[in-house]
């Protein structure tokens, strides 16, 4: 059955990486509503393991041990034409170092739960007990008790994608002076549209985490590309809005040409 399965797994993740851009991960907004929050091995006592679902990361926690999936997809195809009872959405993500973790969501009579599958490395890391454990939704918690706090202690800012600078209270607050009024944009504001993982380059000297991302369905006229440095606390960036850029964070002459030069190679590189 584990072959079976595995054959399976691995199907789906190819015809999936065909059928969108690299940079396309995270959750979209049905997905999230219907799937996205916390699931808990009791509701009764949150000190026990967690598998939270955000739009762009899968966030394990057992005790003092959190791992983080990014590039999250949904494969409600999972199972082909035979999907087990309950069966509602598989969640494929990307463990740090490139490891395989997959979520898979089910609906009983009690609501949803789900179960954890990964990797054999992921699997050590965060204990074996996860396998097989059923994670439930506890739908009659108010939503800010069954939220976790913010991962980013658990997991650095260039494991996500663009979304996970509003996870760092301190990115958020920089990014956001650095936008001013183009904050009223809610593509912008809440950076949910397609995005690769962020990266760490070093720019006129000095470190950033680039990151990028594009409006929903609208990537060619709509697109940004970030600069983070967290030593000096600034948002660089260049935001591309129907033919027209726009430079946010006062970036200096050099920085502007970097990123001119990254908002190319990730959005006009393969123009269609």
């Amino acid at each position: 059955m584990n072959a079976i399965r595995y054959l399976i797994r691995g199907a789906v993740a190819i015809l999936v990486a065909a059928s969108a851009p690299a940079w396309s991960q995270g959750l979209d907004a049905h997905t999230l509503k219907t799937y996205g929050g916390t699931y808990m091995a009791d509701c009764k006592n949150p000190a026990l393991p967690k598998a939270t679902v955000f739009a762009d990361a899968l966030v394990i926690v057992n005790g003092d041990k959190r791992i983080a999936g990014s590039n999250v997809q949904p494969a409600y195809s999972f199972f082909g034409n035979s999907p087990p009872e309950g069966y509602s959405v598989a969640l494929l993500a990307t463990a740090p170092g490139g490891l395989e973790m997959t979520w898979i969501v089910f609906e009983d009579s009690s609501g949803l739960y789900l179960t954890i599958d990964a990797d054999p490395k992921v699997i050590a890391a965060i204990g074996k007990a996860m396998v097989g454990k059923k994670f439930r939704r506890c739908e009659g918690a108010p939503k800010k008790a069954a939220a976790p706090a913010p991962p980013t202690r658990s997991y650095a800012l260039h494991e996500l994608s663009a979304a996970g600078i509003l996870l760092d209270p301190k990115a958020k607050a920089a990014y956001y002076k650095a936008l001013g009024p183009l904050r009223r944009e809610p593509w912008l504001a809440d950076l949910d549209g397609p995005s690769p993982e962020n990266r760490l380059v070093t720019v006129a000297g000095k470190e950033y985490i680039l990151a990028g991302a594009c409006k929903n369905h609208d990537c060619f006229d709509n697109s940004t590309v970030l600069l983070y440095s967290a030593a000096q606390g600034v948002v660089h960036g260049k935001i591309y809005q129907r033919g027209k850029s726009t430079l946010i964070g006062a970036p200096s002459p050099a920085v502007a040409k970097e990123l001119d030069r990254f908002w190319r190679e990730q959005f006009r590189k393969n123009p269609q």
